[in-house]
């Protein structure tokens, strides 16, 4: 085992080791937690079952209170009370009664007729306003016999007090009730007071049932209700017990934020220590298997680096027509747009050779098109450029625009960019050809203008293009290898009277012509014709014409039989039937002129192409009326049919009846 391989395991080992602690620490973290949870949950516990003891005790006492209150109630003794003697006497009897209950400490013995009341330990007074419960008369008149009221109030001494008021039977007509006030503070000594022993963490204190507090530790909240007080949901727990006997509730508040505190501190520690432990243990194990990626990524990057050059190779290759669409150049441009087009960019020093610098002018044109566009860039020397653009849209006029504007003026100035055509990713050569083309033709004119397009060279700038039928008489000529048509053409297209202009322009047209007929050879056409140019001038009529004559007999292999014209053009309709093409789109197809290409129609079927498209589109849609479920406007769409009135009338043209006649005939026939 070699040194580097006993190293490499000892690092697997250590992160193993390290991962493995990250689990053993989470659950070591979690059970921390999950106790820190359960004693939180266990003094929450232990705080409602304070509260629900307390509550118990006191609701046991305060029906004992109201047991004691209607013993007395129903003693016959207390039952009819007039005379002075009388009262005297239940006085008497009501001040022995006081001692019964350890939390009543005053009875009260009212008579509604004569407006007087017996207070025990103390006597008769006359007039009940001046008395501690000045309220007795009006709470009096709207009670039912044997019927309960409780009136918070303060006793004579200062003491809280909650008055129980009863109605009395009576023989006579007489309207009695006993008033017992019960001490709130010995109430609250008894059992609150103990647990408001830590003010800051526990408050306990009563409220009836509407939630108006009866007693309080804090006496300025004496008869506020519970919906005035503010307190923050989120530190106060708050918990209640009904007391039954009196229709309280026992309202028992917690400080949960002070009572946990250092639970929670010691909980936000905990978390803060395993994160970061966590975190180194976890830096540690990306630094580990980076360490342990290493052998792996350098055979990535390897990987991925001989796929993009591989990639790269295969663009090249198919931009150059050494080969065509492969599975691996589908695998590699699977995300390429639908559109491509190639350029050449040329890049001229500037008048200063000392300061041109291949390099910075590289750089001058990436920065320019980074960011602008999807491409690919192959270097063919230090100042030439082939560009693959990969484009949204099929307009060259808006890509010229767009590709101007990507560059500074002053870079435009030192730039020489010629362009192809606008191509399927299976057809790059063509547009990488049409470059080409733009590239020589245009320098062979040398005007000032260094923006090339194959369709429109320095010279299409100028001047308006003059219409020249002799050419497509010399392209018929060529495919029928006719020498005499030949040679009339060119004379025609070249005569020693036209204008210097018109000769030009003739002269562009011819190239483009034979450009296109000898597709990938076009390139040593062009070099021809250049050194032709360079040694005696383009406006050397004899020379020109002379070496066009001479290419004349290279091209009897065009001159096939008119059955391959016709399988181009049933191949072509096949692919391209749905789409909506032109004829001049069908002739580059075929590589022919238009006019040839409606010759040849006439002469193989009898008709012309639109009328051939047209019936192939139909016998389309009869196919689909009859075998699918589709809608009649959507098959019109499929086969190519731009509009439903268009469908229905070429279709009823070649069939006599609509599309819908068609497809219930076919209906009614399968059924």
């Amino acid at each position: 085992m070699t040194k580097d391989m006993k190293s490499y395991i000892y690092k697997v080992l250590i992160v193993l080791a390290v991962v493995s602690s990250i689990p053993l620490l989470i659950v070591s973290a979690y059970n921390i937690n999950l106790f820190l949870t359960k004693t939180v949950e266990l003094i929450n516990s232990k705080n409602e079952n304070e509260l629900t003891r307390t509550g118990a005790l006191m609701e046991r006492t305060l029906q004992q209170i109201i047991d004691f209150t209607n013993s007395i109630t129903v003693d016959s003794r207390f039952a009819n009370i007039r005379s002075d003697y009388e009262q005297w006497k239940a006085l008497g009897d009501i001040s022995n009664l006081i001692y019964a209950n350890p939390y009543v400490t005053e009875i009260l013995y009212y008579n509604a007729n004569e407006n007087i009341l017996l207070i025990s330990n103390f006597g008769i007074e006359r007039d009940p306003s001046n008395s501690s419960i000045p309220w007795i008369a009006s709470v009096a008149s709207g009670m039912s016999l044997y019927g309960i009221e409780i009136v918070e109030g303060k006793s004579k001494q200062g003491t809280h007090v909650a008055s129980i008021v009863q109605r009395l039977p009576s023989s006579r007509g007489e309207q009695n009730f006993f008033i017992y006030n019960v001490n709130l503070d010995k109430i609250y000594a008894s059992f609150l007071q103990e647990l408001n022993v830590n003010a800051e963490l526990y408050n306990y204190y009563l409220t009836d049932a509407g939630g108006k507090i009866m007693f309080h530790r804090e006496p300025q909240k004496f008869g506020m209700n519970l919906s005035d007080i503010e307190r923050d949901p989120k530190t106060i727990q708050m918990n209640d017990y009904k007391l039954n006997a009196f229709n309280w509730r026992l309202i028992s508040e917690v400080n949960t934020k002070q009572l946990y505190g250092d639970v929670a501190k010691l909980k936000n520690t905990l978390i803060i220590v395993v994160a970061a432990v966590v975190v180194f243990m976890l830096v540690l194990i990306l630094i580990g298997f980076r360490e342990l990626y290493k052998p792996f990524h350098r055979i990535v990057l390897r990987v991925n680096e001989n796929e993009e050059l591989l990639r790269k190779t295969l663009l090249h290759r198919l931009l150059m027509g050494q080969i065509g669409i492969n599975p691996d150049i589908e695998r590699l441009t699977k995300t390429y747009a639908r559109s491509h087009l190639v350029t050449i960019i040329k890049t001229l020093p500037s008048l200063d050779e000392i300061g041109h610098d291949p390099a910075h002018m590289r750089r001058s044109v990436v920065e320019g098109l980074d960011g602008a566009f999807r491409y690919e860039m192959f270097e063919e020397s230090n100042e030439t450029y082939i560009l693959l653009f990969q484009l949204e849209h099929e307009d060259v006029n808006r890509f010229t625009t767009d590709l101007l504007l990507s560059f500074k003026e002053d870079l435009l100035e030192r730039l020489e960019i010629s362009i192809g055509g606008i191509h399927p990713l299976r057809d790059l050569h063509k547009s990488y050809l049409e470059a080409m083309y733009a590239y020589n033709v245009g320098r062979i004119f040398t005007l000032d203008s260094k923006l090339y397009c194959y369709n429109k060279l320095p010279m299409d700038y100028h001047h308006t293009a003059v219409e020249t039928p002799a050419v497509e008489e010399m392209e018929l000529a060529i495919k029928q290898q006719n020498e005499r048509i030949f040679t009339n053409a060119l004379n025609a297209l070249f005569s020693e009277q036209i204008t210097v202009v018109a000769y030009n322009l003739n002269f562009y047209t011819v190239i483009s012509l034979f450009l296109r007929m000898y597709g990938q050879n076009s390139l040593a056409f062009l070099d021809e014709l250049n050194k032709l140019i360079a040694e005696k001038g383009n406006m050397n009529v004899t020379a020109v014409k002379q070496f066009l004559f001479s290419k004349f007999h290279n091209f009897r292999e065009y001159a096939v039989d008119t059955k391959d014209y016709t399988r181009k053009i049933d191949d072509f309709i096949a692919e391209r039937y749905m789409d909506n093409f032109s004829l001049d789109e069908m002739a580059d197809y075929i590589g022919i002129s238009k006019q040839h290409l409606i010759n040849v129609c006439k002469k193989s079927y009898n008709r012309t192409p639109i009328e051939y498209l047209n019936e192939y589109r139909v016998e389309k849609a009869k196919h689909l009326l009859s075998n699918t479920s589709t809608k009649i406007a959507e098959i019109g769409l499929k086969t190519g049919f731009n509009s439903n009135s268009y469908f229905a009338r070429v279709f009823k043209q070649y069939t006599g009846i609509t599309p819908s006649e068609y497809k219930e005939l076919r209906v009614n026939r399968n059924t």
